[in-house]
């Protein structure tokens, strides 16, 4: 699975409307619409910035995914159904990490690779 890092004042954050005016951060994007957001800080707090980027990451069909998030991300990503799970990722942290994810997509993912046979 190839994977590319965006950060926002970049045109590929731009272009999934990670606007520098609005966000610092950085996200991981793979070649199957996955969308690993590592860190992010609005820059205009309590505006729902936030939340609705995550809202048209998913209306755009991303697999949207959260990486460690704080307890205010939590509960915008509650408001989403998410739901904490572990992933690992070695070439950034030594064990498994939280990630919230959406379960109608974990559930996908694990399915298909069951059906490929890859679990």
């Amino acid at each position: 699975m190839k994977t590319i890092r965006i950060e926002t004042g970049t045109h590929e954050g731009d272009a999934l409307g990670f606007f520098e005016d609005l966000f610092s951060g950085w996200l991981e994007i793979t070649d199957t619409q996955c969308l690993y957001l590592h860190y992010i800080i609005s820059r205009h707090k309590n505006e729902g910035n936030t939340q609705e980027l995550i809202r048209k990451w998913l209306s755009d069909g991303y697999d949207v995914r959260v990486v460690m998030p704080r307890p205010v991300m939590q509960h915008i990503l509650g408001k989403f159904q998410f739901i904490p799970t572990r992933e690992y990722f070695p070439d950034q942290y030594e064990d498994a990490v939280d990630v919230w994810c959406r379960p109608a997509h974990r559930q996908m993912e694990v399915s298909s690779r069951a059906h490929a046979g890859t679990l």
